[in-house]
């Protein structure tokens, strides 16, 4: 069962789902809208609430990452299941205050386009922008041409699930975030049951019985209110009543997150119950593990960074004034991005893998444009030491792993994985023995200290150089 998905993401698999809608030309955006008019087949939905979110991660790091001009995202997108990335995104953002085509394709540099008779942006970030009434923001990633005409066109599509449909229709009103995967047909019971079979939470079970009811898994939703964090609820739903699993259902998750490395400590304290078809767990969620989902996806970091929902007009962007400061912001952002790697608190090599390159994905979308190429020497020197931690990481798992072999243990399972925005290793240790699953985990804890070590020598050093170059303090 976990085979197939890389290890933190076995969470985020049953924790995401993105749920978008947004009517087109309506005055308010509809989750249900947008997803029946998707213009592929949409296998996520999200639902996000940014005031909200602000309020509930307030005094951290993820607070910052959203403008306050913004107000709700909805999202509906086709996800890449082991990477957890997606191959398209599409969704409205609503904004206080929206500026024209004009003013946006101006700021960011790119170039006004008439799709179906409608204004749209072509933005350099691999995204099309396409205002809307009512300071709505449609967005489109990559910039696919056709994707972004047959969704304006409202062409037919071949149908999203109803599973996707039927939490599309979900009330968002005392919800800060919303998301949902479809899960239909993705494991097979043979291969589910060939990964469960020695799981310490169903000794004494039919393994069998189990393995079947777990593939029939129609999808996964995470929902989280709008008053504290406490207020999250994750649900699976089957195909017939899994109330089978209730008497070990915890136990069995936490040892699923275990084995596939995959760091989630809030677990621990969940409460699970079974209405129906659905095994669902309520407890507290962590602001790390919601930044974890909300940065799968990519459409609201395009909208949170566009000058265009303020109310300054547009500066000469190569004024000395001006360049200095975007050299300043552009070295603010990736210094953000270095605390958040180095203040994670990821427990294995799968967890901080992931989030290394999610991290790193981050660093590739800041805009670059006049920017001193010094700093985005060093800001691509970042990303690429962090994915080289992936890599190291992943080398000293199939080392251990081929010293397991030869002594018995079948040692950690590593793979690759990719999307459209990236890739990277994931891991999954599931036999491998809790000695060399030691092993391989102080290795790549030393690794990613050395890490650290060169990013906080390398800052240090452009700090210097550009203090010295602009004669201003950085």
């Amino acid at each position: 069962m976990i085979q197939m998905i890389s290890p933190p993401q076995m969470f985020r698999v049953l924790a995401i789902v993105l749920c978008i809608g947004s009517q087109l030309n309506s005055q308010e955006p509809s989750l249900s809208d947008v997803l029946s008019h998707s213009p592929s087949r949409a296998n996520s939905i999200l639902y996000a609430d940014i005031p909200s979110i602000r309020s509930l991660t307030r005094g951290s790091m993820m607070q910052a990452d959203f403008p306050e001009g913004m107000g709700e995202v909805h999202v509906a997108a086709d996800l890449n299941l082991k990477p957890l990335q997606p191959k398209w995104e599409i969704g409205l953002v609503t904004f206080r205050n929206l500026k024209s085509a004009e003013y946006l394709a101006k700021s960011v540099k790119g170039y006004v386009d008439t799709i179906n008779g409608k204004n749209v942006v072509w933005s350099p970030r691999q995204s099309y922008l396409i205002p809307m009434e009512n300071n709505v923001l449609g967005i489109v990633r990559p910039t696919d041409r056709k994707l972004v005409s047959r969704w304006l066109s409202k062409e037919a599509t071949s149908g999203s699930s109803s599973y996707l449909k039927k939490h599309a229709m979900q009330s968002t009103k005392f919800l800060s975030l919303m998301m949902a995967v479809d899960l239909e047909d993705t494991w097979s019971a043979l291969a589910i049951e060939n990964r469960i079979e020695n799981f310490a939470s169903l000794k004494g079970l039919d393994v069998k019985a189990n393995a079947k009811l777990l593939s029939t898994v129609r999808g996964i939703q995470i929902i989280v209110g709008r008053k504290n964090l406490d207020e999250c609820i994750i649900s699976l739903e089957f195909a017939s009543t899994p109330s089978q699993l209730l008497p070990i259902a915890k136990d069995f998750f936490i040892e699923i997150l275990s084995l596939t490395n995959s760091s989630v400590p809030e677990a621990s304290k969940w409460t699970a119950s079974v209405d129906g078809n659905s095994l669902a767990f309520r407890g507290t969620i962590s602001v790390e593990t919601i930044d974890q989902l909300i940065g799968i996806f990519t459409l609201q970091d395009q909208a949170a960074r566009l000058p265009a929902t303020e109310l300054e007009p547009i500066q000469d962007s190569t004024s000395e004034s001006a360049l200095l400061e975007i050299n300043k912001t552009y070295l603010a952002k990736t210094s953000n991005i270095i605390k958040r790697v180095r203040d994670y608190s990821a427990v294995n090599t799968g967890d901080r893998a992931q989030w290394d390159s999610q991290m790193a994905r981050r660093i590739d979308d800041i805009p670059t444009l006049n920017v001193d190429p010094e700093l985005i020497d060093f800001s691509v020197r970042v990303a690429q030491g962090l994915r080289g931690n992936v890599v190291a990481m992943q080398q000293s798992n199939i080392r251990v792993g081929a010293a397991a072999t030869v002594n018995g243990s079948g040692g950690p399972q590593v793979g690759y994985y990719g999307g459209s925005y990236g890739g990277g290793y994931y891991y999954n240790d599931a036999n491998s023995t809790s000695k060399y699953q030691a092993v391989a985990q102080a290795q790549g804890n030393f690794s990613y200290r050395e890490l650290i070590s060169q990013i906080d020598a390398m800052e240090g050093e452009i700090r210097r150089k550009m203090t010295d170059k602009y004669k201003v303090q950085f």
